[in-house]
């Protein structure tokens, strides 16, 4: 998103196309990504384990990362939909003083 205009100077369309596609990506992301580390690291994790009796401590640890990179990932998505419904907000109540 390297060439885009500063949120602030979006108008009420672009923000409200921004973060519907925000928000296509991060709830995509939380199928595609994080539910999976979750499950992944839900098997390496339980008394009844499936794939190994005793897994190892590099695979525990490699799967807690990969779950901490997907949970990172989705923080900064949710960070900037914020961004923009925050501008979204901001502009109606501008519209709204505006109307008065």
């Amino acid at each position: 998103m390297g060439a885009e205009k500063p949120i602030r100077r979006m108008t009420l369309r672009q923000l409200l196309t921004h973060s519907e596609k925000c928000a296509r990506d991060l709830a995509d992301l939380v199928h595609t990504s994080f539910l999976g580390r979750v499950s992944d690291f839900r098997d390496l994790s339980r008394p009844v384990r499936r794939r190994s009796h005793y897994p190892t401590m590099l695979a525990m640890h490699n799967a807690l990362r990969k779950l901490n990179e997907s949970a990172e990932q989705m923080q900064a998505l949710a960070g900037f939909l914020n961004e923009h419904l925050d501008a979204i907000r901001d502009h109606a109540n501008r519209e709204k003083v505006n109307r008065m």
